[in-house]
């Protein structure tokens, strides 16, 4: 996926540690936050409604990446992977997406990655490859991070439907690279050899 999504200059920079270690703080982020609309016990699912699961998934991608730099500055994680993060979690906003926008991880990523185009944070190379630009980034992911947890901090249903509506969409950009990934697989069926043997046994 890198040497399709991503310009030259960055393919190498992918690493599983940051990618591994973005996964970790994704699902521990998705407690960050209120789990009711502020000063209120409605439950954010029952506000967002049909937009709450992938608002929700979004911030845990985003917020996981801020997390990331925080610990990288502060020295709490090996300094590889600050280095790597934002470039490893451009490539896996590409293997997130080609799930479909109709599913709340691919649909997420889509409000991401349109939301860093339009403010400057990833740009489109002449080539139709994808880069990162290291002077926006980091303040993109904050400012991000806090759009998301201000719309579920009011259960604002109505600015969560109208960024799933505006950006949660697949861009023509975006559908040039996944057309050319058309031969790689979405997804790996596991095979579960040993399983297989003991259970023959018996």
């Amino acid at each position: 996926i890198s040497k399709v999504a991503l310009t030259p200059a960055d393919q190498g920079r992918v690493s599983f540690d940051a990618f591994f270690t973005h996964i970790l703080m994704h699902e521990m982020l998705h407690g960050i936050g209120p789990h009711t609309v502020h000063g209120t016990s409605t439950p954010l699912r029952q506000a967002l409604k049909e937009h709450y699961s992938a608002i929700e998934e979004a911030k845990a991608d985003i917020s996981g990446l801020w997390a990331l730099e925080r610990l990288a500055a502060e020295g709490a994680i090996d300094p590889q992977i600050g280095k790597d993060m934002y470039v490893t979690f451009l490539a896996s906003m590409f293997r997130s997406i080609r799930f479909g926008v109709n599913e709340a991880h691919g649909k997420g990523i889509a409000i991401q990655l349109n939301w860093m185009l339009d403010n400057g944070a990833i740009k489109v190379a002449a080539d139709g490859t994808f880069a990162i630009d290291e002077a926006k980034i980091k303040d993109a992911v904050a400012k991000l991070t806090g759009e998301f947890l201000t719309i579920e901090a009011e259960g604002n249903y109505e600015k969560a439907a109208e960024m799933v509506k505006r950006l949660g969409v697949v861009r023509p950009e975006v559908q040039r690279v996944l057309d050319r990934l058309k031969d790689v697989p979405v997804d790996i069926e596991p095979k579960f050899v040993t399983a297989e043997k003991l259970t023959a046994t018996r």
